[in-house]
């Protein structure tokens, strides 16, 4: 599986509203190789929400009601206004064939994240959530095959428990050296001395 990868410094050359995106959701989940930092994860999404971005729209919005460390007041009314209306863009977004194939994958795994949540006027829906999620995994998403393992799969969460295909997952996110893939992975106690067996 090829698990996609950005490079955040020319990613800084080149802002748009998708790399503001990528960039601060790095910075908020320690994503693309690089360390938590929550005022620059807010910088990135107010930089894409001055570009009128939906994913920078929807990450402000999440952000708003989930918390985002010390740097945002959280205000659930104002984050689920925001998420109501970043939806409709988002499935323009993935709809739009003249954007890139990694663009649209993200955006349509913040609408899992819809699904999973029941965020703004979407409806709770794991198994939808669960659909998504694979789909995006299966593409590369680094977050959607660390999400597939550590909570799909391993808590059998719109689909049926696994522990294999949950370990299967969590140890590509592992390998790709994502930091809390690694806790979690420690946390479960599945045994890092084990290879890998792909699961079909």
């Amino acid at each position: 599986m090829k698990v996609i990868k950005f490079n955040l410094e020319n990613l800084k050359k080149n802002l748009n509203g998708f790399s503001c995106y990528v960039l601060g959701r790095s910075y908020d989940l320690e994503e693309n190789g690089v360390a938590e930092d929550f005022g620059k994860a807010l910088k990135y999404y107010n930089e894409g929400m001055n570009l009128n971005y939906p994913l920078c729209e929807y990450s402000l919005g999440i952000s708003l009601i989930l918390g985002l460390g010390n740097v945002l007041e959280t205000d659930k009314e104002k984050g689920t206004k925001l998420l109501i209306d970043a939806y409709p863009k988002i499935i323009d977004l993935i709809n739009n064939q003249d954007i890139s194939r990694e663009e649209r994958l993200y955006a349509k795994f913040v609408t899992g994240a819809y699904h999973y949540y029941g965020l703004g006027n979407i409806k709770k829906n794991d198994k939808k959530a669960f659909e998504i999620i694979k789909e995006c995994a299966l593409e590369g998403h680094i977050a959607a095959i660390y999400d597939l393992g550590a909570n799909f799969y391993y808590n059998g969460i719109g689909t049926e428990q696994d522990i294999e295909k949950a370990k299967y997952y969590l140890n590509i996110a592992c390998e790709e050296g994502l930091p809390r893939a690694i806790k979690k992975y420690n946390e479960y106690g599945f045994n890092t001395n084990n290879k890998k067996e792909v699961i079909k």
